[in-house]
């Protein structure tokens, strides 16, 4: 058996569209419900932005105001299957700069009153999750960024609207 048959097999396997689709809808929700209470409140985010001490005040609101929609409009077209590799890049994106805060964060032991993934009511301080839960919030962000990798790299959007326009176009 040669192997670039094994590599062209793997590469093109018929069960890519329908795992990518599981995992964009996954990873797309999530993305939804985490950027709806930030546009709802940006003054909160902007607060959880600045405890992370890592950019100058200047900067915090402008990225409160603008990562919200760029988490939506991003989570949006993973759901649909819109423009699915590029959504998949720019959400993988976010993700490696949500993991790099993250753990700034516990490895300088930054106490914070939430991790500003989500509504700060919801949101779980670090602290605890250092005590709880050891490095939740770092997995649950790789595990994500494992998703949409795989997504970035698999899938077509084939199960999406990107597989509707390519159909309407032949």
């Amino acid at each position: 058996m040669k192997p670039e048959s094994f590599i062209c097999r793997f590469w093109n396997h018929w069960s890519h569209p329908v795992v990518g689709l599981h995992f964009r809808l996954v990873v797309g929700i999530v993305f939804v419900l985490a950027a709806i209470p930030k546009i709802v409140d940006p003054s909160s985010f902007a607060w959880s932005i600045a405890l992370y001490q890592m950019l100058h005040y200047r900067h915090v609101h402008l990225l409160a105001v603008i990562l919200p929609w760029v988490e939506l409009v991003a989570g949006v077209f993973l759901i649909l299957g819109f423009r699915t590799r590029g959504s998949a890049v720019v959400v993988c994106g976010m993700l490696v700069m949500f993991i790099v805060a993250i753990a700034f964060a516990i490895i300088n032991k930054i106490e914070m009153s939430g991790c500003g993934c989500f509504s700060q009511e919801g949101a779980k301080a670090l602290e605890a999750h250092r005590s709880e839960m050891g490095t939740s919030l770092l997995f649950r962000d790789l595990a994500m960024l494992v998703m949409t990798g795989y997504v970035w790299l698999f899938d077509t959007g084939r199960l999406g609207l990107d597989g509707v326009i390519k159909r309407l176009r032949k």
